[in-house]
């Protein structure tokens, strides 16, 4: 499923970190509360913004990106 939603989007016309706000987004609205175990988000990279070495996803993207996706997550409950 998650596969799926990553293949939807447009990476070629994205930056890195607005990719890392759109996966925050697709990983927090698969998870089931119901069924799945609560978790901790936990993102690194390979970008020119890392000088494309791995590393973790800078804390205040990182703080981003989990806002984003939960305020997306209120807004889909919302609907």
């Amino acid at each position: 499923m998650v596969m799926r939603e990553i293949e939807k989007l447009k990476l070629s016309e994205m930056t890195c970190r607005q990719g890392v706000i759109e996966v925050a987004k697709i990983i927090y609205g698969v998870h089931d509360e119901a069924k799945d175990k609560a978790f901790e988000l936990e993102m690194s990279w390979v970008c020119d913004e890392s000088n494309r070495q791995h590393q973790k996803v800078p804390d205040n993207l990182l703080e981003e990106a989990k806002a984003a996706a939960k305020a997306a997550l209120e807004e889909m409950d919302a609907d």
